[in-house]
């Protein structure tokens, strides 16, 4: 598997997260440096009310 590959795998289960929780819809995000992951997150809109929550 690439890591390309691996990341994008990751954060579809961000998104999953996410969803499953009701937290937001089916939006998820790796940000990576240098092979390293810094920072992930999913959409929070309907727990927070913030339509920039994306």
């Amino acid at each position: 598997m690439t890591d390309h590959r691996k990341y994008l795998e990751l954060a579809i289960e961000e998104a999953f997260t996410g969803m499953r929780s009701g937290e937001g819809g089916p939006f998820g995000a790796v940000i990576v440096k240098d092979g390293k992951i810094i920072g992930k997150g999913h959409n929070s809109v309907l727990a927070s009310r913030d339509p920039t929550a994306h």
